[in-house]
């Protein structure tokens, strides 16, 4: 009897086991994107229709460098569901299971094959040009034998004329149009190339898939929602500072930037922008002692080498190195100024795009308006003539108090013309800023040696032990500007760092408003206002004594 029961129960354990295993594969798309600096994490959602009982639920083909860890499933619906967990799987495959591998050879196959009757076009028509620089040849032979005997009616030679140069545009402009078509269908190969090579990597030989254990109580449709972390994507900030010259205002508009090479295009998703850094460890380092040792030159030296080495051979430092190659050759994508809802998370900084989203998985670069601010702006000239020619337009700007501004680059615009690129450092809500805005030739400046005698010989024509050597410099300022503005001039003064070498600063007209500014020894700094279509001049000379024997560096 006791035997009996316990068949029975193994029985039941074996119909129970087999009722969990069974799978059911469910087609699914991402629906949400969250994007951080190096990752991005994911929410795939199904709609299943759901029989009492436990089951697995299968999402296949996931793509890209997934992080087991991140995984986490949620669901709703009609059916009365308990969710058990979720985990991911992996399966390797002799080929890449995914038909867009297919579809991309297609594409490439049929570009090349247009590439090549193109090819096959110049050709002919190569053969068409040596055939009438043949006609040429023999008319600028013919036609002066001819002269000798009769002479060509001018009817004649003007045909032959018109006939030569007709076909040799039309020639040109056929050959012409051909390369044209050779050049547009070959960027759109590389593109292509570049998209499958970055698809075989994340697919080929390894499938993913998400695994679902969960039991059905009450029967019905329900909505399974998966999120999970996954590398291959990136963000950064970018902004646009739109000078409004005679208004004193700079329009700044930031963008989020966006790249991602997961293997997967993004398509229609409620997109999100986030700083922060989920990859990054959560735990302080170990705190440890710091001693002071001798070093060992030969064998430091070696240790170095060696760790060099590693990096260049990891394919960690390989990946960094292609990421970088792809960001100087990926191209931006204008988007509609749709600006984000800005939220703070923790320390961390959300962005919310308004619109559904798409990008594709090529590593091409998508942007997105994220916020834009009117400011206030004290315009101001600024110039180092001695290290630059060029007069630089900034100004001290106060930002929004409820916005964060991440470090990125400014492409700067002057009057709706685009003058060049600055940058600015993270700057938190409400913090004055300084924002440099980039070349201006409405003002200019120049700096001038007047002068440079050298005083090294005494009576009797006998050299002096040291040689004492004076410069004289003017710095002129021109505003071409319709109104009075602000200008500030910087300039280095030699500083001794040696009791043998003697410098004395003298004659300088107007004086600065502050000499060693900001504590960096010998820079001068003039601030003055420049009326339009005026000009301002700086004199300053300096006297540097020194032995006759010594060299002097920076001089």
């Amino acid at each position: 009897m006791i035997k009996k029961i316990s068949f029975i129960f193994l029985f039941l354990c074996f119909i129970s086991f087999n009722s969990w295993a069974e799978n059911i594969s469910a087609s699914s798309r991402i629906t949400e994107v969250t994007v951080y600096p190096g990752s991005a994490r994911l929410k795939r959602e199904a709609v299943i229709d759901l029989s009492t009982g436990s089951r697995s639920i299968v999402l296949e083909d996931i793509l890209g460098k997934v992080d087991e860890n991140s995984v986490s499933v949620t669901g709703r619906g009609e059916a009365q569901v308990k969710i058990y967990g979720a985990y991911l799987k992996k399966e390797y495959l002799k080929e890449a299971s995914d038909e867009r591998v297919k579809g991309l050879e297609n594409n490439i196959e049929a570009l090349e094959d247009k590439i090549s009757v193109e090819n096959n076009n110049l050709k002919i028509l190569e053969e068409e040009e040596g055939f009438l620089n043949s006609i040429k040849l023999f008319s600028g032979e013919q036609i002066p034998k001819d002269l000798v005997t009769t002479m060509p009616s001018g009817t004649k030679l003007k045909e032959i004329l018109d006939f030569l140069i007709l076909n040799s545009k039309d020639l040109q402009e056929k050959k012409e149009g051909i390369r044209l078509k050779a050049r547009e269908w070959s960027k759109e190969k590389e593109k292509l190339v570049s998209e499958l090579k970055n698809l075989r990597g994340a697919s080929q030989k390894l499938k993913h898939s998400i695994v679902v254990d969960l039991d059905a109580v009450k029967p019905g449709k329900f909505s399974l929602a998966v999120s999970y972390l996954v590398t291959g994507a990136n963000w950064r900030p970018l902004y646009d500072a739109r000078v409004k010259f005679e208004q004193e205002e700079v329009e700044l508009t930031s963008f989020g930037v966006i790249t991602q090479t997961t293997g997967e295009d993004w398509a229609n998703v409620k997109l999100t922008l986030s700083t922060a850094k989920p990859t990054l460890g959560g735990r302080m380092p170990y705190v440890e002692p710091w001693f002071l040792r001798p070093v060992e030159v030969r064998r430091e030296k070696q240790r170095m080498r060696a760790a060099m080495e590693m990096m260049a051979e990891s394919p960690l430092h390989q990946q960094d190195a292609l990421y970088l190659e792809k960001a100087e050759e990926s191209k931006e994508e204008e988007a509609q100024l749709a600006f984000t809802e800005v939220a703070y998370e923790g320390l961390s900084i959300v962005y919310q795009i308004l619109k559904p989203a798409s990008i594709k998985s090529d590593g091409s670069e998508t942007k997105f308006p994220v916020t834009t601010q009117t400011l206030k702006a004290n315009l101001e000239y600024s110039a180092y003539p001695r290290s630059s020619p060029y007069v630089y337009l900034g100004s001290r700007v106060k930002n929004a108090p409820n916005l964060q501004l991440l470090a990125g680059q400014v492409n700067v615009f002057l009057d709706e013309n685009f003058v060049g690129k600055s940058s600015i450092d993270t700057i938190g809500p409400g913090e004055e800023f300084d924002l440099y805005l980039g070349v201006d030739e409405g003002v200019k400046v120049k700096r001038e040696q007047l002068s440079k005698k050298a005083d090294d010989v005494l009576i009797g024509n006998i050299s002096s032990p040291s040689l004492k050597t004076t410069f004289a410099y003017r710095i002129t300022v021109e505003n071409y500007k319709p109104k009075k503005m602000k200008v500030i001039i910087f300039e280095s003064l030699p500083i001794s760092e040696n009791d043998r070498i003697k410098v004395k600063i003298f004659d300088e007209k107007p004086g600065p408003q502050e000499k060693d500014w900001k504590a960096r020894k010998g820079v001068w700094r003039w601030e003055f206002e420049l009326e339009s279509q005026a000009k301002q001049e700086i004199f300053y000379s300096y006297l540097i004594e020194h032995p006759r024997e010594m060299s002097i560096s920076g001089f």
